[in-house]
């Protein structure tokens, strides 16, 4: 959409660009760079864009008039920066040839008696910029070609870097047409750039890195780039030792772009260089940002399919050592974390990010590695990662006496696992010497250590699956040990791996831990210690799964578990309400004669529960669902104990459940039964509940297999056509009467089957 800018602004940028007054454009840079003038920059970009819109060739002249004619270095400085902000690719085209002419004659005048360096390189874009645009509309311009050619050679440091920073900013098009200008110049520019490269002055050197690998392309003969690149790597190190934060950081970064834009030339020399990134990374003299910097050009090459072959040659030596460069980070900034007893972000702990400056140094290091871990995994494969994985958690990580090393073996074990559970599992040996660490971790005398290895425990990984089928007990063990740990956070994280491997094992899994009695009791413990609310749900929800798994074991604890879990009907916590709510539908399953005497103190407490049916919560409404389905067990299993003509429609009432889809497939599926056998209680007098019956089944076949399984849905049709045979036609008009418009047109195909 075209912008719409008043009749008078526009009226007001003609004349302040046509004249010859610098007094408004003085005004305008304050406005757009002054900070104190923050308050009118808005006004100023609005001015700004205007005069682009429909004054592009006058704000093109007025700011390189002011750029090459202002005799305020400050003035030129900020023509300079307000002509690369309106994009001068898009202003020349505006330009007719006559002025085009007169500014690019006038341009290489300036750019010799130019004597701010600041400005020069603002001005090596402008230039960049505007001979692409010219060369990429098939248009040539020889002058400045051998201007820069010129310069480039000369004995001036400013036109030089100029030069060498125009040469590494020209765009693909203008590249592939220059190559053909500069061809027979290209080795008196290969020794220009080998000087440049080897230049005192870093700005210099860092410059001929960008020009290089912008113009890569000249070079690709193989001595010349031998040459090149050696100088490049000479260079390299000498920024590293004397400049290494600023200029060794810009110069690395080009040679990292070499890497992705050119792998096939640099394929001969990749394995010296792995070598020369490993140097810097071990180095323990240069920052943490230079190490990553260096560990970068190893991970571009990881990324690159013709430098497979490259690091598969690697010897194993030095795949072990490029593994140890992103752990050191991780160890570096693991911290001690005393104020909560927390874990830290090296087992993907979601502490809220920016929560304090050390955080996000966790935060961003943790990501870092994970990036390393993960890039060498697919580089290198899973049977020599797992070898190297192997020998660094056994000689080097989960062994350390340093607290730190432990905690960040953990997180490489798991980064590993992500990729390579298989090659884990049905490696010799492997699996029973880390598990046996692991354990040992469980119980580590660091509290952070013990939390990493039981969060390791509930990755959704096959080889933690593997784990849990092979080593069920000892680990089952390992969680009950950890249910009386010191630390409140241990516990909770135990619980929560106890859980889920409780989840992903088979149900006789348990039965054959038989010290079962010592787990039920501490986690009877912990419930009743009333913690926080997440490790009372936890547990709860534990000690739900062990009750429907284990019937014996349910019965045994009936007695002390149902006054709690009446007790935690009355909680805040909707999770832990849903908790309760689900055992007191597991321990009704069973039948059990114990039951009896609780009926009417579940039956209030469970009423409580099912009157937030249309809470705007959803874990509201999902405890419902469940107490509902407590309901409808006890209406199935102990009717005798119940007056069914009242509790039994009361079920009904609240079908179809649509929160918990667990529980909804389980109570439909109730239904189907009690209807196939006619259940007095809940027909009803006169059949009276048959319209709710019908319209649940309707509501249940709409939402598909979301409410019921195959099964189910199989037995509802069925149902349905049972009672449209059987049902007399003015009764089943009547039915459809009180339908509505939707459910007739669902019920309607099984009538007509008749």
């Amino acid at each position: 959409m075209e912008p719409n800018f008043p009749l008078e602004l526009q009226s007001e940028s003609f004349k302040i660009l046509s004249s010859n007054e610098e007094t408004a454009m003085e005004t305008l840079f304050s406005h757009l760079y002054d900070p104190q003038q923050q308050q009118n920059r808005s006004q100023a970009l609005t001015f700004l864009q205007c005069c682009k819109h429909h004054h592009p060739d006058l704000l093109m002249i007025k700011l390189f008039f002011l750029l090459t004619s202002s005799p305020e270095t400050p003035t030129r400085t900020n023509a300079a920066r307000t002509l690369l902000s309106v994009q001068p690719a898009e202003l020349w085209p505006k330009l007719r040839p006559q002025a085009q002419t007169r500014l690019l004659a006038h341009f290489i005048n300036y750019l010799t008696e130019e004597t701010s360096i600041h400005v020069l390189r603002l001005a090596s874009t402008i230039l960049s910029q505007t001979v692409s645009v010219i060369y990429k509309s098939q248009q040539h311009w020889n002058d400045i070609i051998e201007f820069l050619y010129s310069s480039v050679n000369s004995n001036d440091e400013k036109l030089i870097e100029f030069s060498l920073l125009v040469f590494s900013s020209l765009s693909n098009e203008c590249r592939l047409s220059l190559s053909n200008s500069l061809n027979d110049r290209v080795r008196v520019l290969h020794s220009t750039f080998l000087a440049s490269l080897g230049s005192r002055n870093p700005d210099v050197q860092v410059a001929a890195f960008a020009a290089v690998v912008n113009l890569i392309c000249l070079f690709s003969d193989n001595q010349l780039f031998h040459e090149v690149l050696r100088a490049m790597m000479v260079a390299l190190f000498a920024l590293l030792h004397g400049f290494e934060r600023s200029y060794f950081k810009s110069a690395f970064a080009e040679l990292v772009k070499l890497v992705s834009a050119e792998p096939v030339l640099l394929k001969p020399y990749m394995s010296d260089m792995v070598l020369d990134a490993l140097q810097i990374a071990e180095n323990c003299g240069v920052c943490e940002e230079t190490r990553r910097l260096a560990f970068e050009l190893v991970l571009a090459m990881a990324e690159l399919k013709e430098s497979e072959p490259v690091l598969a040659s690697l010897p194993h030596e030095m795949v072990v050592r490029l593994f140890i460069v992103p752990m050191k980070t991780l160890v570096l900034y693991v911290k001690e974390d005393g104020d909560d007893n927390g874990t830290d972000r090296g087992m993907g702990d979601e502490k809220e990010k920016g929560a304090d400056p050390e955080n996000e140094k966790m935060d961003d290091a943790y990501e870092f590695v994970t990036k390393c871990l993960k890039k060498l995994c697919v580089a290198f494969g899973g049977t020599k990662v797992v070898s190297v994985a192997h020998e660094l958690l056994k000689n080097y990580y989960l062994d350390s006496t340093d607290w730190k090393m432990r905690q960040a073996g953990i997180t490489l074990l798991s980064e590993i696992a992500k990729e390579f559970s298989d090659e884990m599992v049905l490696k010799d040996n492997f699996l029973e010497e880390i598990v046996t660490r692991i354990l040992k971790l469980c119980q580590d005398s660091h509290v952070q250590v013990r939390l990493a290895a039981f969060t390791l425990m509930e990755m959704p990984m096959i080889f933690v699956q593997a784990i849990q089928i092979l080593y069920h007990h000892r680990f089952v063990h390992a969680f009950s040990i950890a249910l009386s740990d010191g630390d409140n956070k241990v516990k909770e994280q135990a619980a929560s791996a106890m859980l889920y491997f409780l989840k992903n094992t088979l149900p006789e899994s348990l039965s054959l831990y038989r010290n079962v009695d010592t787990l039920m009791n501490k986690m009877l413990s912990l419930i009743q210690d009333k913690g926080n609310a997440k490790q009372r749900r936890i547990v709860l929800s534990a000690f739900n799964i062990v009750a429907q798994r284990c019937h014996e074991v349910a019965h045994k604890y009936f007695a002390n578990y149902l006054p709690i879990l009446l007790e935690a009907c009355s909680d805040k916590n909707s999770e832990i309400k849903e908790e309760a709510a689900r055992g007191i539908r597991i321990y009704a399953e069973f039948g059990t004669p114990n039951f009896k005497p609780f009926i009417n103190m579940i039956l209030s407490e469970l009423s409580k529960l099912m009157k937030d049916r249309n809470a705007s919560n959803s874990s509201e409404n999902a405890t419902c669902d469940v107490a509902v389905s407590a309901l409808g067990r006890i209406c199935e299993f102990h009717r005798d104990s119940i007056d069914g003509s009242t509790a039994v429609p009361a079920w009904l009432s609240f079908l179809p459940l649509k929160n918990d889809l667990d529980e909804a497939k389980i109570m439909h599926e109730q239904l189907c039964l009690m209807v196939a056998r006619l259940d007095k209680d809940l027909l009803g007098a006169g059949n009276q509940n048959l319209v709710k019956i019908i319209t649940v089944f309707l509501e249940v076949i709409e939402k598909g297999d979301n409410l019921a399984s195959e099964e189910t849905i199989n037995q509802i049709n069925s149902l349905l056509r049972q009672l449209a045979q059987n049902i007399p036609p003015n009764t089943f008009e009547t039915i459809l009467l009180s339908l509505s418009a939707q459910q007739r047109d669902l019920l309607l195909p099984f009538l007509s089957s008749f």
